[in-house]
């Protein structure tokens, strides 16, 4: 039986962790074989198996009639979108890891791949550790689905994880999460919420039949939330996590957000710690689904690329069908603002009497009432403004927006408004 021949487009640390794996793992000796490798710098020393070919030139190996597979590891979106695409057209087969790649580039791809009849392999571009996207393409596909919810960062989710369990503050949890390898010398894509916000659009395209662009997607991250925030959800019984949410709408439309939530501690996503991810789907036959596991790293993203690549060696690898999520485009997916919520909502505001009065006041004439309302005793700031935290009985969105951007009018800095989700 002649073995599958691979191209590896990328030789960083994911590149690496693949060739290596592809080197010593014996189900992948089987089937598979590495044949050449793309990289910048042709003067690095290489760890690689003999005869291997190394090139700076993405012709070479994409082009290479011999090879039936070209995995792309480069990271980024143009180099990669322009490797991806050449090797599709020369009808290989590809796989990749990539998730800002498929957000912002998806549809292109996967109408090459189909029209080219090849597969496009993405199993590590999302949650790497948990076999998400082969449970929605697969093992889910008969599934009428609902929702879908989880934590698909990890550096998030570790810092959150500190400042709930060890009381550290937001720049120490930061620091450590780099100390650690968790978190990148600049982690504003993950802290922010991009990341999240790129893989879903993966993840709610692939359970609900649209490509929903990433910039359409409401996101917020995590930067701006304090110990104090932290602290005052786990007194009332919960836990801050950044979630990337996608759920069908009263409406029949698909309403999707990246954001911290305060989850009950009892959630199955509230227990979730450290690098780990976790998705939950909701589904018409099976109710509500828990997949967890590292969601990244090394390790667990050359795992998944080789899943993917053992699938076209051994003629597992999906093509791709009309229904496909990426071929569809959403165009009026609903920011939903009318739904019935609960907000905690941190706000910054002048130590003066009446004030508390005059915010309830414009909560109410918005039909937003308070549940609680917390006004801890410390020293106000340089600006003389103290914390106030409230929280909400169920709101509209829309209308508490409305109400804060009026409270905004009075030079009152808008802090931190999180959903308070239940069980």
């Amino acid at each position: 039986m002649s073995k599958t021949v691979v191209a590896l487009a990328g030789l960083g640390t994911i590149g690496a962790g693949l060739a290596k794996l592809l080197c010593e793992n014996p189900a992948a000796g089987k089937v598979l074989r590495l044949k050449s490798v793309l990289v910048r710098d042709l003067s690095k020393p290489r760890a690689l198996p003999h005869g291997t070919i190394v090139s700076n030139k993405a012709s070479e190996i994409v082009e290479d009639p011999e090879v039936d597979v070209v995995v792309e590891a480069l990271g980024g979106v143009e180099s990669a979108f322009a490797v991806v695409e050449s090797a599709l057209k020369a009808g290989k087969h590809v796989v990749t890891a990539n998730k800002n790649l498929l957000a912002e580039k998806g549809p292109e791809l996967f109408a090459l791949a189909r029209q080219k009849g090849v597969s496009l392999g993405f199993e590590a571009s999302v949650c790497a550790g948990i076999p998400i996207i082969r449970t929605l393409r697969e093992a889910l596909r008969a599934e009428t689905i609902l929702s879908v919810e989880g934590i698909v960062n990890g550096t998030t989710n570790y810092i959150l994880t500190r400042m709930s369990e060890n009381a550290s503050s937001y720049t120490d949890a930061l620091r450590e999460a780099q100390e650690k390898g968790y978190a990148e010398p600049d982690p504003s894509y993950d802290v922010s919420g991009k990341d999240a916000a790129c893989k879903a659009t993966i993840l709610t395209s692939l359970a609900f039949g649209h490509f929903f662009p990433t910039d359409r997607i409401r996101t917020s991250g995590i930067s701006n939330l304090d110990s104090q925030d932290v602290s005052q959800a786990e007194a009332m019984g919960y836990r801050i996590k950044l979630i990337a949410a996608a759920r069908r709408t009263k409406n029949g439309q698909v309403d999707v957000e990246v954001a911290p939530v305060l989850l009950p501690k009892e959630h199955p996503l509230a227990s979730v710690r450290l690098e780990y991810n976790a998705v939950l789907v909701d589904s018409t036959g099976l109710g509500l689904t828990l997949y967890s596991g590292k969601g990244a790293g090394p390790a667990p993203t050359a795992v998944s690329l080789l899943a993917d690549l053992m699938d076209v060696a051994q003629g597992r690898a999906l093509l791709v069908e009309e229904e496909n999520g990426f071929l569809h485009r959403q165009e009026n997916f609903e920011c939903d603002r009318t739904q019935l919520e609960r907000f905690y909502i941190h706000l910054s505001v002048p130590d003066l009497p009446g004030v508390l009065a005059k915010v309830a006041g414009v909560l109410a004439a918005q039909g937003v009432s308070l549940a609680s309302v917390l006004q801890p005793e410390v020293k106000s700031d340089a600006e003389g403004l103290v914390p106030l935290i409230l929280t909400t009985h169920q709101a509209q969105r829309g209308r508490l927006d409305a109400a804060l951007a009026e409270l905004g009018k009075e030079g009152w800095g808008k802090g931190v408004v999180l959903r308070i989700q239940d069980v």
